[in-house]
């Protein structure tokens, strides 16, 4: 389970020691040779972008990739219709642009900060050196986009075939595996996450989230601390799915 303190200020350390410390997060920097590691070290620029701002714009040409070192951010993507689809949540350790990869040339969705966040960036020429000299690195990236690609098709999935509760119930286990700290009650989700927020996730209103939210701490399900929930009983509340 990982704990991720986005209450907290980014640091104020060296920025070789919040580089190192954004590397030793990510999953990708895993088990990579340690030339790769310090190759990373020596070209990563970390800058900390306050919440609201951009961190990578849609359609924007590729530089660089993001890697969170601190903090939270929300990616979505404009349809030609004007319309904004949101595509989920990133925290500290999570890769964003990771499309370029693949060969994007531009960003195929922005990504906002939510909180104050320290952003660590990478050329684009750099990691792909990497991929060609370290296999370790290869095969990481390739369980990231697999992993990414299932959460694509289970959020569909949600859409589709779950009412409200049950795409609510999803967003908060979900919640739970990424932020969730044990607490007297249950399990604290750290995160401080607004009704709005989870609206725009599950596609729902604010009005109707709030009103089911309401009745899962009715019947004992979830409590509140603040800005953030609790889920009092995991399993029971997985069985409202």
């Amino acid at each position: 389970m990982v704990t991720i303190q986005d209450n907290r200020r980014p640091s104020v350390d060296a920025p070789k020691v919040r580089i190192n410390r954004a590397l030793k997060l990510c999953p990708l920097f895993e088990k990579v040779a340690r030339s790769t590691f310090e190759s990373a070290l020596e070209v990563a620029e970390i800058d900390v972008v306050r919440a609201g701002m951009s961190i990578q714009k849609q359609d924007d040409d590729v530089t660089s990739l993001a890697l969170l070192g601190h903090g939270r951010a929300r990616l979505e993507r404009k349809l030609p219709s004007g319309q904004t689809v949101p595509l989920g949540y990133r925290g500290s350790g999570d890769l964003l642009g990771e499309a370029a990869l693949a060969g994007a040339k531009t960003y195929t969705e922005s990504a906002i900060a939510i909180d104050e966040s320290e952003v660590v960036r990478f050329p684009v020429a750099a990691i792909q050196a990497w991929l060609r000299d370290d296999p370790a690195l290869g095969l990481a990236l390739l369980g990231l986009l697999v992993d990414r690609q299932r959460a694509a098709e289970d959020r569909i999935e949600s859409l589709l075939f779950r009412n409200v509760e049950g795409r609510l119930v999803e967003f908060l286990l979900g919640a739970v595996d990424r932020w969730g700290v044990p607490d007297t009650r249950g399990t604290l989700i750290s995160a401080p996450i607004t009704h709005l927020e989870i609206a725009q996730s599950i596609g729902s209103t604010r009005e109707t989230v709030t009103i089911t939210l309401g009745a899962l701490r009715k019947d004992g399900l979830l409590a509140v601390a603040g800005r953030r929930l609790i889920v009092v009983d995991r399993d029971a509340l997985a069985k409202r799915r």
